[in-house]
């Protein structure tokens, strides 16, 4: 049972840092939407998707250095990014597109947030199920 739980969070936890490195990403790109030669960047969502998808335990192992240490995991995920379309590069050779930053922003932002709104079900479904 327990199994099953640590799954859904590990795959949430995994969407979840997944976003927040978009976040980060979308986010400078906007902060240099006026630098010259900024090129954009994202993430290929869905090639870093299939990694969290086919992700096995290789995992780099923790060093323990007492015995009271917890056994802990390490979720970390490479995230690859992108250059975006170089369609539309300003005479500085800034390649940001603050209408696309934007929307993809707000995209983003929302994705997160309901994932965090199923782990918050989740979670409640759980303690119901507990106190019976």
């Amino acid at each position: 049972m327990f199994d099953k739980i640590n799954k859904i969070f590990d795959f949430s936890q995994n969407k979840l840092n997944l976003y927040a490195k978009r976040q980060e990403i979308l986010s400078s790109n906007i902060a240099n939407a006026d630098t010259p030669g900024y090129k954009a960047r994202d993430v290929d969502f869905k090639n870093e998707f299939n990694k969290i998808l086919n992700q096995k335990d290789n995992s780099i192992p923790l060093k323990k250095t007492s015995f009271k240490h917890l056994n802990g995991k390490n979720n970390f995920i490479l995230i690859k990014t992108i250059p975006i379309d170089k369609n539309q590069i300003k005479l500085d050779g800034n390649t940001v597109n603050m209408d696309r930053e934007r929307i993809a922003f707000m995209d983003n932002s929302l994705k997160y947030q309901s994932i965090l709104v199923y782990m918050k079900n989740e979670i409640k479904n759980i303690m119901r199920i507990l106190k019976g």
